[in-house]
């Protein structure tokens, strides 16, 4: 499924383990094309069917841009690459590393997602080193056919994550910067998972998105947010604070994380009005993920 935004400007979804409406990718098209995050190794055939259908059999993507190498923004780019050998993939220095051997990054995926999950999302195609180039604080690339992506370094949620400004239309790509906003939520849910979860850098990013006042969101969990962007970006940024201060005082309490899980859960159930039977697996998995994150964080501030 895909959808025109503005001219030259696509939501893909990456039909993420076989399911729609959880993992975005943006195509921007000028005189040349990129494409920005791809889903999960196991997308490439559903992410390589839709640029064929804009793009044509001969599939002129020009630039591949994860926002950051978690695998279900960075783990189709090696099969994707393999597909487009002349497209360039540009990539945080940061992360660089983990698309030239991913086998860490699956790792510590598969111990936080199980390897039942694993095993739908796929193992992700290590990428030669000459295919990518290393992007440091801030980027521009001009697509031509006045499309130009501004490309900032955006830590907080990963320590390798960036985000993209199309500064014409002032659509920002935020990659997971701003948080989750499934079908059914009405407000953005946090994510901040272990193990590059980081309070200040997470803040600080959103803060800039706050400052920068663009148009629109282009979220990869999930779609376009055009109404109320600044509350939007707001309401992350209380909901954070108020997260990580509750996940100081678990950690000071002596609770353990799956505790505080609940305790967000709670917090998200309450503000949709919704049973815990009514929230979605992925949602509650996100949830779970980001108090694990907090978590992390707390102690290790506890610690210092």
């Amino acid at each position: 499924m895909r959808a025109e935004i503005s001219e030259g400007v696509f939501l893909i979804d990456t039909l993420a383990a076989g399911s729609p409406g959880l993992v975005a990718g943006y195509l921007i098209r000028g005189k040349r094309s990129a494409l920005l995050d791809a889903g999960y190794p196991s997308s490439v055939n559903s992410v390589l069917s839709e640029l064929k259908s804009l793009l044509g059999a001969e599939l002129s993507v020009d630039y591949l841009i994860p926002t950051h190498v978690h695998l279900d923004h960075a783990g189709a780019i090696g099969g994707l690459s393999q597909a487009m050998p002349k497209a360039r993939v540009l990539v945080n220095e940061h992360g660089l590393k983990h698309l030239v051997d991913p086998t860490k990054l699956a790792a510590t995926a598969a111990s936080l997602f199980g390897e039942e999950a694993m095993s739908a999302y796929g193992t992700p195609t290590p990428l030669p080193r000459e295919r990518l180039e290393p992007i440091e604080e801030s980027y521009e690339l001009d697509l031509g056919a006045g499309k130009t992506l501004r490309i900032l370094y955006t830590p907080g949620h990963a320590w390798h994550h960036i985000s993209a400004l199309l500064e014409g239309e002032r659509l920002l790509v935020t990659g997971d910067a701003v948080g989750v906003r499934y079908s059914g939520f009405g407000f953005p849910i946090p994510a901040t998972p272990p193990p590059g979860f980081d309070l200040e850098q997470y803040m600080k990013t959103l803060r800039g998105f706050i400052q920068m006042e663009p148009a629109a969101l282009l979220l990869p969990h999930f779609g376009l947010v055009r109404q109320h962007v600044r509350a939007f970006l707001e309401t992350n940024l209380e909901t954070i604070q108020r997260w990580t201060l509750w996940a100081a005082e678990a950690v000071r309490a002596g609770k353990r994380a799956e505790e505080l899980s609940e305790d967000f859960m709670a917090d998200v159930m309450n503000r949709s009005g919704l049973m815990r039977h009514e929230i979605p697996d992925h949602v509650a998995g996100s949830i779970r993920l980001s108090a694990m994150g907090c978590f992390a964080y707390a102690q290790e501030k506890t610690a210092r």
